[in-house]
Protein backbone atom coordinates (compact mmCIF):
# COMPACT_ATOMS: atom_id res chain seq x y z
CA UNK A 1 0.00 0.00 0.00
CA UNK A 2 2.79 2.14 0.34
CA UNK A 3 4.31 1.91 -2.84
CA UNK A 4 2.01 3.22 -4.86
CA UNK A 5 2.50 6.75 -2.98
CA UNK A 6 5.76 7.14 -4.09
CA UNK A 7 5.63 4.97 -7.16
CA UNK A 8 9.38 5.76 -8.40
CA UNK A 9 10.98 4.92 -5.16
CA UNK A 10 12.47 2.14 -4.62
CA UNK A 11 11.50 -0.53 -1.20
CA UNK A 12 13.89 -2.14 1.32
CA UNK A 13 12.37 -4.25 3.69
CA UNK A 14 13.67 -6.51 6.64
CA UNK A 15 11.83 -9.00 5.68
CA UNK A 16 12.20 -9.51 1.80
CA UNK A 17 10.11 -6.41 0.52
CA UNK A 18 11.72 -4.66 -2.21
CA UNK A 19 11.54 -3.09 -5.45
CA UNK A 20 14.76 -1.34 -7.08
CA UNK A 21 13.16 2.19 -8.25
CA UNK A 22 14.09 4.93 -10.44
CA UNK A 23 14.16 7.82 -8.58
CA UNK A 24 16.53 9.68 -5.58
CA UNK A 25 13.96 8.16 -2.99
CA UNK A 26 14.06 5.12 -0.77
CA UNK A 27 11.17 3.58 1.63
CA UNK A 28 13.09 1.16 4.24
CA UNK A 29 10.69 -0.75 6.32
CA UNK A 30 10.98 -2.79 9.58
CA UNK A 31 8.43 -4.49 10.34
CA UNK A 32 9.18 -5.52 13.96
CA UNK A 33 12.09 -4.29 15.22
CA UNK A 34 13.30 -5.82 18.28
CA UNK A 35 12.20 -9.35 17.93
CA UNK A 36 13.39 -10.58 20.66
CA UNK A 37 11.41 -8.39 22.82
CA UNK A 38 8.42 -9.26 21.13
CA UNK A 39 8.61 -12.68 21.28
CA UNK A 40 9.71 -12.04 25.23
CA UNK A 41 6.23 -10.25 25.55
CA UNK A 42 8.41 -7.19 26.56
CA UNK A 43 6.10 -3.88 25.10
CA UNK A 44 9.61 -2.01 23.62
CA UNK A 45 9.24 -3.55 20.11
CA UNK A 46 8.33 -1.18 17.50
CA UNK A 47 7.14 -0.92 13.82
CA UNK A 48 9.65 1.60 11.22
CA UNK A 49 8.83 2.75 7.83
CA UNK A 50 11.72 5.37 6.99
CA UNK A 51 12.60 7.53 3.57
CA UNK A 52 15.92 8.03 2.26
CA UNK A 53 16.38 10.68 -0.49
CA UNK A 54 19.74 10.95 -2.10
CA UNK A 55 21.43 8.29 0.94
CA UNK A 56 20.22 10.65 3.72
CA UNK A 57 16.93 9.75 6.01
CA UNK A 58 14.39 12.54 5.81
CA UNK A 59 10.94 11.24 7.20
CA UNK A 60 10.42 8.51 8.98
CA UNK A 61 7.81 6.91 11.74
CA UNK A 62 8.25 4.62 14.05
CA UNK A 63 5.01 3.41 16.15
CA UNK A 64 5.46 0.95 19.77
CA UNK A 65 1.91 -0.59 19.54
CA UNK A 66 2.05 -1.83 22.97
CA UNK A 67 3.05 1.68 24.47
CA UNK A 68 1.26 3.81 22.34
CA UNK A 69 4.08 5.68 21.46
CA UNK A 70 4.32 7.43 17.90
CA UNK A 71 7.38 9.18 16.57
CA UNK A 72 8.11 10.92 13.07
CA UNK A 73 10.06 13.65 11.68
CA UNK A 74 9.51 15.29 8.09
CA UNK A 75 10.81 18.33 6.80
CA UNK A 76 13.46 18.71 9.67
CA UNK A 77 10.74 18.25 12.23
CA UNK A 78 10.73 15.99 14.49
CA UNK A 79 7.35 14.77 16.53
CA UNK A 80 6.76 12.41 19.88
CA UNK A 81 3.25 11.41 20.31
CA UNK A 82 2.11 15.40 18.71
CA UNK A 83 4.26 16.96 20.58
CA UNK A 84 7.53 18.71 18.73
CA UNK A 85 10.67 17.45 19.90
CA UNK A 86 13.45 20.18 20.72
CA UNK A 87 17.13 20.36 19.64
CA UNK A 88 19.12 18.25 21.40
CA UNK A 89 21.16 20.03 23.94
CA UNK A 90 18.09 21.10 25.74
CA UNK A 91 17.47 19.90 29.07
CA UNK A 92 16.92 16.48 29.40
CA UNK A 93 13.54 14.95 29.71
CA UNK A 94 14.27 12.47 32.05
CA UNK A 95 16.89 13.11 35.39
CA UNK A 96 18.80 10.16 34.82
CA UNK A 97 21.46 10.19 32.75
CA UNK A 98 22.15 6.81 30.81
CA UNK A 99 23.07 5.28 27.77
CA UNK A 100 20.70 3.26 26.02
CA UNK A 101 22.63 0.02 24.56
CA UNK A 102 21.54 -3.90 22.69
CA UNK A 103 21.77 -6.47 26.03
CA UNK A 104 25.53 -7.74 24.94
CA UNK A 105 27.48 -4.90 25.63
CA UNK A 106 28.17 -5.92 28.95
CA UNK A 107 29.96 -8.86 27.35
CA UNK A 108 32.10 -6.70 24.78
CA UNK A 109 33.48 -3.91 26.48
CA UNK A 110 34.90 -2.83 29.67
CA UNK A 111 32.64 0.02 30.65
CA UNK A 112 33.63 2.88 32.46
CA UNK A 113 30.57 5.18 31.55
CA UNK A 114 29.77 7.03 35.14
CA UNK A 115 25.91 6.83 34.32
CA UNK A 116 23.18 3.71 33.81
CA UNK A 117 23.74 1.49 30.79
CA UNK A 118 19.69 0.55 29.79
CA UNK A 119 19.07 -2.20 27.60
CA UNK A 120 15.32 -2.07 26.31
CA UNK A 121 15.28 -4.50 23.08
CA UNK A 122 14.85 -2.26 20.06
CA UNK A 123 17.82 -0.62 18.94
CA UNK A 124 15.42 1.56 17.27
CA UNK A 125 13.26 2.54 20.08
CA UNK A 126 17.09 3.28 21.57
CA UNK A 127 17.62 5.79 19.16
CA UNK A 128 14.12 7.47 19.43
CA UNK A 129 15.32 7.53 23.39
CA UNK A 130 18.49 9.46 22.25
CA UNK A 131 16.51 12.38 19.95
CA UNK A 132 14.43 12.83 22.77
CA UNK A 133 16.86 13.32 24.96
CA UNK A 134 16.08 11.18 27.85
CA UNK A 135 19.40 8.91 26.77
CA UNK A 136 22.54 11.06 26.35
CA UNK A 137 23.43 8.61 23.69
CA UNK A 138 22.38 5.18 22.13
CA UNK A 139 25.11 2.19 21.03
CA UNK A 140 23.70 -0.02 18.93
CA UNK A 141 25.59 -3.46 17.33
CA UNK A 142 26.52 -4.27 13.71
CA UNK A 143 23.23 -2.55 12.55
CA UNK A 144 20.71 -2.94 9.10
CA UNK A 145 19.99 -0.26 6.91
CA UNK A 146 16.11 -1.00 8.07
CA UNK A 147 17.12 -0.87 12.23
CA UNK A 148 18.44 3.02 11.16
CA UNK A 149 16.24 5.15 8.68
CA UNK A 150 13.07 6.09 10.69
CA UNK A 151 14.90 6.49 14.09
CA UNK A 152 17.31 8.07 11.78
CA UNK A 153 15.19 10.60 10.50
CA UNK A 154 13.98 11.50 14.11
CA UNK A 155 17.43 11.67 15.29
CA UNK A 156 18.74 13.83 12.10
CA UNK A 157 15.78 16.32 12.71
CA UNK A 158 16.46 17.29 16.18
CA UNK A 159 20.68 17.64 15.78
CA UNK A 160 22.02 13.94 16.35
CA UNK A 161 23.67 11.61 13.90
CA UNK A 162 25.08 8.16 13.82
CA UNK A 163 28.76 7.68 14.16
CA UNK A 164 30.72 4.26 14.02
CA UNK A 165 32.29 3.53 17.37
CA UNK A 166 35.72 3.55 15.87
CA UNK A 167 34.88 6.64 14.58
CA UNK A 168 33.51 8.01 11.16
CA UNK A 169 30.07 8.78 9.92
CA UNK A 170 27.73 6.31 8.36
CA UNK A 171 26.99 5.58 4.89
CA UNK A 172 23.56 4.50 5.28
CA UNK A 173 23.35 3.98 1.26
CA UNK A 174 26.82 1.01 1.93
CA UNK A 175 23.96 -1.00 3.50
CA UNK A 176 21.00 -0.99 0.99
CA UNK A 177 22.12 -4.20 0.15
CA UNK A 178 21.18 -5.89 3.22
CA UNK A 179 24.72 -6.06 5.26
CA UNK A 180 25.76 -5.65 8.89
CA UNK A 181 27.01 -2.27 9.61
CA UNK A 182 30.88 -3.00 9.65
CA UNK A 183 31.34 -1.25 13.52
CA UNK A 184 29.01 -0.66 16.32
CA UNK A 185 26.94 2.66 15.77
CA UNK A 186 26.64 5.65 17.87
CA UNK A 187 23.44 7.53 18.15
CA UNK A 188 22.81 11.16 19.89
CA UNK A 189 24.19 15.06 19.57
CA UNK A 190 27.82 15.13 18.18
CA UNK A 191 29.03 16.43 21.34
CA UNK A 192 27.48 13.63 23.49
CA UNK A 193 29.30 11.02 21.38
CA UNK A 194 32.56 12.74 22.17
CA UNK A 195 31.83 12.16 25.58
CA UNK A 196 30.64 8.78 25.23
CA UNK A 197 32.77 7.08 22.78
CA UNK A 198 36.11 7.43 25.20
CA UNK A 199 33.92 5.44 27.99
CA UNK A 200 32.87 2.33 26.15
CA UNK A 201 36.31 0.42 25.68
CA UNK A 202 36.81 -2.38 24.34
CA UNK A 203 36.71 -5.79 27.00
Amino acid sequence: EIGPLMPEAGIIGEEGAARTGAGRYRIVIDPIDGTAAFVSGLPTWCVCVGVLRDGEPVAGVVHLPCTGETFSARDGEGWWNGSRLPPLGAPAVIGDRFVAADGKLHVRRRITYPGKVRSLGSGAYHVLLAARGAAEAALLGHAHLWDLVAPGAVLAAVGGRFEYLGGGPVDLMALADGRRAPDEILAGAPAALERVRPLLGRA
